[in-house]
């Protein structure tokens, strides 16, 4: 009983002294979803450095969304990637031969990106942003923060040796006059302001016992960062802060009150894009209305399969798109689903289109299984765009095909080089029943799909 006497204490005080956040928001309706034509990067990872991340980019343009990294480029855990001003490369840290560096990739290269730091494990190279005009960089390097020229490679150290406190995630100002960074971890990590025409620095965002970290400049008077709630409550929430230090920060009403929320990503002046425990299933990425406070789980564009957490969101404007229509949506989420073959009661087709990652569709496993499939029934004749299928023990022949009956199927992509993780795939073509056709299995076993979604209109 004092456990729930204290538990109510803390949710009480919470919703009297926190009213800007909500406790488990609603979705809005993904057909509700506003318009945008620019581009959007982030990392997905099981968990925290375990190899397992990898750097996605979503063109809202073309509704398209790519896996960026690959094993070719020989770095494991790829993350917290950040675009140029002019749209065309990004800059972002990964380990070779276990050593964290910074690197650089222009979109569409068939080159492995350049490492720009070469550390070879004397110093370790993070969090790497770009400057406005995109001439530099900010990274930390060993606790310190910084500033590469990327003509000349020219590198400064912005903190000239304060570094008896870790320096990290630092963002400069739209003019480059200043940087805002974290000093500190966990509980005695706060954010401050230094001009580098002066050199002084000072308190931004500074709480004792409270968690203030991960700055995002926006424009010329404001700055996105996160903060814990207090020092009991320790959910990260979403603040918003004129560039004056002693200014008051205002709280975001996206915030769920009950989750953690960070990683900020400006989207104009009302919108940001941002990472959010909400639905307990790891940081999923959301787009939320800073005015209105409407939350999109962005999960409706499929950013949200795989790997159960999104982070790292860098969001660049394209100013030269034409669309502004989201081409494709999910169009398959909990259809109905059959399958030639369920190995057992737990592994139906159904699973393959639930939204869940945590449950899948298992084939017969062994010899007997050779040729399978799985389909589902949108419900009527639809045009498709594409298809994301996250295998659990993928085919390394098949096909996906279209019918309007179940009975006359018309191919419309087919592989014999197949692979497992994620795979995005661009399609073309029209029906009410979509299906995977497995003719030839990767593994021993059989054909498992944890999510197979169909994307059109």
């Amino acid at each position: 009983m004092k456990t729930l006497g204290l538990l109510l204490l803390i949710l009480g005080s919470l919703n009297s002294t926190h009213a800007s956040c909500v406790n488990n928001p609603q979705d809005q309706p993904g057909a509700t979803l506003p318009a945008l034509s620019g581009k959007l990067v982030y990392h997905s990872y099981e968990n925290y450095s375990d190899g397992s991340s990898q750097l996605f980019l979503y063109d809202f343009s073309e509704g398209k969304l790519t896996q960026l990294s690959n094993k070719a480029w020989g770095i494991t855990d790829p993350m917290n990637a950040n675009i140029s001003p002019d749209g065309k490369s990004i800059v972002f840290m990964g380990k070779q031969k276990n050593t964290w560096n910074v690197y650089t990739w222009e979109f569409g290269s068939d080159k492995s990106p350049t490492n720009l730091t070469n550390s070879s494990g004397e110093t370790k190279n993070e969090d790497p942003k770009y400057s406005f005009d995109g001439k530099s960089i900010l990274y930390k390097s060993n606790g310190d923060i910084m500033k590469m020229d990327l003509k000349t490679k020219e590198t400064i150290n912005l903190n000239k040796g304060d570094n008896k406190v870790e320096n990290a995630m630092s963002y400069p100002s739209v003019d480059g006059n200043v940087i805002y960074f974290t000093k500190g971890a966990y509980g005695e990590s706060g954010i401050y302001q230094k001009d580098l025409r002066t050199g002084v620095t000072c308190p931004f965002s500074v709480e004792p016992g409270v968690s203030n970290y991960y700055p995002i400049v926006r424009d010329e008077d404001t700055v996105f960062f996160t903060k814990w709630i207090s020092a009991n409550v320790r959910n990260d929430q979403l603040y918003l802060k004129k560039t004056t230090p002693s200014a008051k920060p205002v709280e975001l009403s996206i915030n769920d009150c009950m989750a953690n929320n960070s990683d900020a990503a400006p989207v104009g002046a009302d919108q940001v894009i941002f990472s959010s425990t909400s639905k307990g299933k790891g940081y999923q990425l959301y787009l939320g209305d800073i005015n209105t406070g409407k939350r999109w789980n962005l999960d409706s564009l499929g950013l949200n399969t795989g790997a159960k957490n999104k982070l790292g969101a860098h969001y660049h404007a394209d100013p030269t798109a034409t669309s502004k229509t989201i081409v494709s949506t999910l169009i398959s989420k909990d259809k109905p689903a059959k399958a030639s073959s369920t190995e057992e009661s737990g592994l139906i087709a159904d699973y393959a289109f639930d939204g869940n990652p945590g449950t899948r569709w298992g084939s017969i496993e062994g010899p007997e299984a050779g040729t399978q499939w799985i389909s589902v029934d949108l419900g009527e004749s639809r045009t498709i765009k594409g298809a994301t299928l996250n295998w659990d023990a993928a085919a390394k022949s098949y096909e996906i095909q279209v019918s309007d009956d179940e009975e006359n199927w018309t191919t419309i992509y087919s592989t014999t080089d197949g692979h497992g993780g994620v795979v995005q795939l661009d399609l073309s073509g029209k029906g009410r029943y979509v299906r995977m056709k497995g003719s030839e299995k990767l593994t021993q076993w059989g054909y498992s799909l944890s999510e197979f979604q169909v994307w059109g209109y």
